[in-house]
């Protein structure tokens, strides 16, 4: 059995490094965001890649940890540049060539070598901002 940072770890690194082949994500992953559920290895995989889209150079960097057996909660900060389409549930947002930078947390369950799910918070209004989506 792997250690539950380990596969955690591998996820970011995978995330980062645009390598979904190595994304440890189980076929009955679950991701719970801000923008809603998401289901199943292809299903969590096609959210994280409308941010890897987004911010083509994006990236999540781990500031906590707190790991206790198959579960974790993880703090970090995701930056990057706004240089691709975002989806959005509005519609497409064009790249705005903004730089941003916020925090996230994040709970997650391992089984065996796999991700099982993570449940992902962000300050939505604080992501928007940055990116001047939202109203003066």
């Amino acid at each position: 059995m792997s250690n539950t940072r380990s596969v955690i770890e591998q996820h970011i690194s995978a995330f980062n490094s645009r390598d979904t082949e190595s994304d440890p994500w189980s076929a009955d992953a679950e991701m719970i965001a801000p923008a809603g559920t998401f289901s199943g290895r292809e299903g969590v995989l096609g959210f994280l890649g409308v941010f890897q889209a987004a911010f083509s150079g994006g990236a999540l960097t781990v500031n906590a940890w707190v790991v206790d057996g198959d579960r974790a909660a993880v703090e970090g900060v995701f930056a990057g540049t706004h240089d691709g389409v975002l989806q959005s549930p509005n519609g497409d947002v064009p790249p705005t060539g903004k730089s941003i930078s916020f925090r996230w947390s994040a709970s997650y369950q391992v089984r065996g070598d796999d991700l099982l799910y993570e449940h992902l918070y962000f300050d939505q209004l604080d992501f928007l901002g940055q990116l001047g989506l939202l109203p003066a």
